[in-house]
């Protein structure tokens, strides 16, 4: 579960949007369902709908399957809240930031949300139809994490490959069947690969159905509120 919660974070090529374009999309909803393989046999799935008011800054999954919870993500604390009980934990700065929800509204998903980012683009190049870029952690920040790739394929981020200091591939992810709405486009399919401390390998496919933009039905969840602990 906990992993499921990491991941779920873990979203011309570099021309800047225009303000108009910006904000034309302000708001997202989605049924998702997340499918997670490990290489030891063990499996999971999680369902649900999931919420984004970018203005709001909280990404709030009402979680309908294998429980019935809510995950409520809000500046660096996630709230898991059952029956009522919520329980608080931090994540990682810049969760709803660099999410792909965030990401998408404002058009910033091919890059990966890099640009003016703690990271810095290195080279591009082409293989085949696809653009291919790479960026590296400017100097005060590259003894903590590693370079990115990514790839575009049809105008859209396709693939990104993640790795650690020491140039170790910790991550990859691929991101296919782009839905489109007016002007807004966004992955309903994010295959996630990613490798812990033993070695392992954990599979994960997160799908998105039934996607809405700037929709004003259930603003329970787009208002969904902090819990006062």
């Amino acid at each position: 579960m906990k992993r499921i919660l990491v991941l779920l974070v873990l979203l011309g090529l570099f021309q800047v949007p225009s303000m108009a374009q910006r904000d034309a999309y302000y708001r997202i909803r989605a049924d998702f369902s997340v499918k997670e393989k490990h290489t030891d046999g063990k499996s999971s799935l999680t369902m649900g709908q999931v919420y984004y008011d970018k203005a709001r800054k909280k990404i709030v999954y009402n979680v309908k399957f294998p429980d019935k919870e809510v995950w409520l993500f809000h500046d660096t604390v996630m709230y898991r809240i059952k029956d009522n009980v919520p329980e608080k934990k931090a994540v990682i700065p810049g969760y709803i930031d660099f999410s792909v929800f965030n990401l998408a509204l404002n058009n910033n998903l091919k890059d990966y949300g890099l640009k003016n980012s703690m990271y810095e683009l290195k080279n591009v190049s082409r293989d085949e139809d696809m653009v291919i870029s790479l960026w590296s952690p400017k100097k005060e920040y590259a003894k903590l994490i590693g370079d990115i790739k990514i790839s575009v394929k049809d105008n859209r981020l396709y693939g990104v490959l993640i790795y650690d200091a020491a140039k170790k591939m910790i991550g990859k992810q691929i991101f296919t069947e782009y839905v489109k709405i007016g002007g807004f486009e966004f992955p309903a399919e994010i295959v996630n690969f990613s490798y812990t401390t033993e070695g392992q390998e954990i599979h994960q496919i997160t799908t998105y159905k039934n996607v809405k933009v700037n929709n004003w039905d259930e603003n329970t969840f787009y208002n969904y509120p902090v819990p006062a602990l």
